[in-house]
């Protein structure tokens, strides 16, 4: 699950790399060809269009090892329960690498029971989400409406990247063109995972730097509410599942047993401050301060959830005396039990109800 991180120093001065990139004209791929470093000139970039009126875009990004990748594979995997809260909804592929790796990386995930690897090169994704809230708490009622307003729609685009690009005071083209990808959507998705920060006590140093440029972008575009980004957030506290944090929240007294027997915590955002304190030493509470300078309170979110779900017992409940879902077999990390997505597709409903009810409450 972790992606290894480029072999760098911290904070680089802006003219240096420790990794020259080579770009593959033909797909755009971008891969490490080097490790001396050398000077790299500006790259230049076009910046992607505006989202024109009545679109709606939502943009993903985490440090290494947030779990990214495993997270877009299982979106399409947790839309297709048809019991969800969140309703019904269908995936559609913009493109055919959009596409393929939807169809591959749901087959790792669910089949081969294995995690897909790393971003390791720059891809472009695009996915039309379509979906249907009737029937569920989040849908409205239609009242005569002739216009069926439980019916919703948007585009998640993801410039995927690996999570270095996005360390502080990082300057290349391809960190200009993320940010860039990131200050032009509408929502965002911010991936922390606890575990990485529990390790390495970095989180701060991908976060800090990527929001002063994305601030700066929409400054000068005139875009900022007062002293808030104009977009709404959703944080998900990643790998929930794994038994050290989900033993934290536990211990804590967070968690309590929702419909089927699972896990749910009711505080969110209290408990992603209080496991900050319970990380002494980390920078967790840095992110969680930057992340409230920021945003406007009422269009930010907090989540806790995991890509591949708990482990279970028959008929579904989570095992509480066994409720990881991952064994590490011959060094490398296997699914034990079935994919059950936890709060992978609630966050994006969240956002998208957020922007059609105009913002603010």
């Amino acid at each position: 699950m972790d992606e290894n991180k480029p072999d760098e120093p911290r904070f680089p001065p802006p003219e240096m790399m420790s990794k020259t990139y080579e770009r593959n004209a033909a797909d755009g791929e971008a891969d490490y060809v080097g490790s001396e470093p050398v000077y790299v000139a500006p790259v230049e970039f076009t910046p992607e269009p505006r989202v024109g009126e009545g679109e709606t875009r939502i943009g993903v990004w985490g440090s290494p090892a947030s779990g990214k990748t495993t997270f877009l594979g299982a979106l399409r995997l947790a839309a297709l329960d048809p019991s969800g809260p969140f309703g019904r909804w269908q995936v559609v592929p913009s493109d055919d690498v959009s596409e393929r790796f939807l169809v591959e990386t749901a087959q790792k995930l669910a089949i081969d029971k294995a995690f897909p690897p790393a971003t390791q090169a720059v891809r472009p994704y695009a996915w039309r989400f379509r979906g249907d809230l009737s029937g569920t708490a989040l849908g409205r009622r239609r009242l005569l409406r002739k216009r069926p307003s439980n019916r919703m729609e948007f585009e998640l685009n993801v410039l995927d990247v690996p999570g270095g690009v996005y360390e502080d005071l990082r300057s290349d083209g391809l960190t200009a063109r993320s940010v860039d990808h990131l200050a032009r959507a509408q929502g965002l998705v911010y991936l922390f995972d606890p575990v990485r920060e529990a390790r390495n006590n970095d989180s701060f140093a991908f976060l800090n730097g990527t929001l002063t440029r994305i601030t700066r972008l929409c400054m000068q575009e005139n875009r900022l509410d007062g002293p808030y980004l104009p977009h709404h957030l959703a944080v998900c506290l990643t790998k929930f599942d794994d038994p050290d944090i989900f033993h934290r929240a536990r211990r804590g007294g967070w968690t309590d047993l929702g419909p089927n027997g699972v896990p749910v915590v009711s505080d969110p955002a209290g408990f992603f401050d209080w496991l900050a304190d319970d990380l002494h030493g980390s920078t967790m509470r840095l992110v969680g301060q930057t992340l409230r300078a920021n945003f406007h309170p009422s269009r930010l979110h907090f989540f806790t959830s995991s890509a591949i779900g708990f482990g279970t017992l028959p008929g579904g409940s989570v095992d509480l005396r066994r409720f990881g879902n991952v064994n590490v077999v011959d060094g490398n990390e296997r699914i034990v039990g079935p994919l059950s997505p936890y709060n992978v597709m609630e966050p994006l409903v969240t956002l998208l109800l957020g922007m059609r009810n105009g913002g603010r409450p």
